[in-house]
């Protein structure tokens, strides 16, 4: 096999392999939060200091420290799935309840796994791990045969680990201070909102479902509803347009502020009564001309005559997006751009 030959089938397993090694790193952390902020959840650990240990440190603290570390440390030379089952046991939480992308958070944990120790070679106990949790296997892997990783596969693995790692923070967060809501709702709907802004729409909806059906609390009805406009919004652009409808119709947006019953409005593509919304809100109201801009939300309602003509009305110009404007120092792409704070 020649060299090319050797990146081409390596290089993608390798990818794997770090993305599971991110995954590994961000839970030491959360551990480490956890453990910090809760201290007293270490009074179950077995790890102790000898009296030689306890000499090295300057501080209690230090000591506490390395306790955690050591903590941590043996959590995660565990199996990822006995991960699972330490944190639902000492936090009490039924993790895995509900959690669909399991199964395959399993496969791919797995998988990585025999390219680490098994050179992609299928092993007994991949076939048994897999199927014991119900991860979809083809019918023709039997032991012996070598896996793979091609982009369809990272792609899907990439989304998975995203899912498990942002629903673990938060659940976790919530749990472990639970005045500390309203913050972890602005966290949450912000990582919504920048997945839409990068167009990640299924990705979008894993975690804006969560936020909104999931979690039982919210710190406020408007961070709420600005995560169900964000979810249609996913729906809508990746074409599903009945669900856009669905979620809109299972809500009562009359008694809501100018800006969500505009979002509405565009969702349902009713042009003729967002452009009367979007005048009464005025130039200097809830929405900015930086929101018609920069919101996802508006992405196909900004082509259209009627949001032309009432922009032109409102704000004396015409609307152009920045892509267009070559006298700008430095063209902001999709990436580059970032949702005023606060707004859906």
């Amino acid at each position: 096999m020649t060299s090319a030959s050797l990146a081409v089938t390596n290089i993608p397993e390798l990818f794997l392999c770090s993305l599971v090694h991110k995954y590994d790193a961000y839970l030491g952390r959360l551990l480490r939060v956890a453990f910090a902020v809760r201290p007293e959840i270490l009074s179950a650990s077995q790890k102790t200091l000898t009296y030689s240990d306890l000499a090295k440190f300057s501080s209690l603290s230090d000591a506490r420290e390395s306790l955690i570390a050591k903590e941590v440390e043996s959590i995660i030379r565990d199996s990822h799935i006995d991960h699972f089952k330490w944190m639902e046991n000492r936090f009490d939480l039924p993790l895995r309840k509900g959690l669909d992308v399991w199964p395959q958070f399993v496969e791919i944990t797995e998988r990585r796994n025999l390219f680490v120790h098994c050179d992609g070679l299928v092993s007994s106990q991949y076939v048994n791990v897999c199927r014991e949790h119900g991860s979809e296997l083809d019918n023709s892997i039997k032991v012996g045969d070598r896996l793979s990783v091609d982009l369809g596969y990272f792609s899907k693995a990439f989304d998975c680990m995203f899912e498990i790692g942002a629903k673990l923070g938060h659940v976790l967060w919530r749990k472990l201070q639970p005045e500390d809501i309203k913050a972890a709702d602005t966290a949450l709907q912000s990582t919504g909102y920048d997945l839409l802004v990068e167009e990640r729409y299924e990705l979008a909806k894993m975690i804006l479902r969560f936020a909104t059906d999931t979690l039982k609390t919210v710190s406020s009805d408007k961070i709420r509803r600005m995560n169900i406009i964000n979810l249609c919004i996913a729906h809508k652009f990746s074409g599903d347009e009945q669900s856009c409808r669905a979620v809109l119709d299972s809500e009562d947006w009359t008694a809501c502020s100018p800006e969500f019953r505009l979002s509405v409005a565009v969702l349902k593509d009713d042009l003729t009564n967002a452009v009367t919304i979007m005048e009464s809100i005025g130039k200097d109201g809830t929405v900015s001309r930086e929101n018609y801009l920069t919101w996802p939300l508006f992405r196909a309602f900004r082509e259209s005559k009627e949001f032309l003509t009432s922009y032109r009305k409102l704000f004396g110009e015409d609307f152009v997006l920045p892509e267009d404007i070559d006298i700008l120092p430095e063209k902001p792409t999709k990436a580059s751009r970032r949702r005023p704070k606060g707004r859906a």
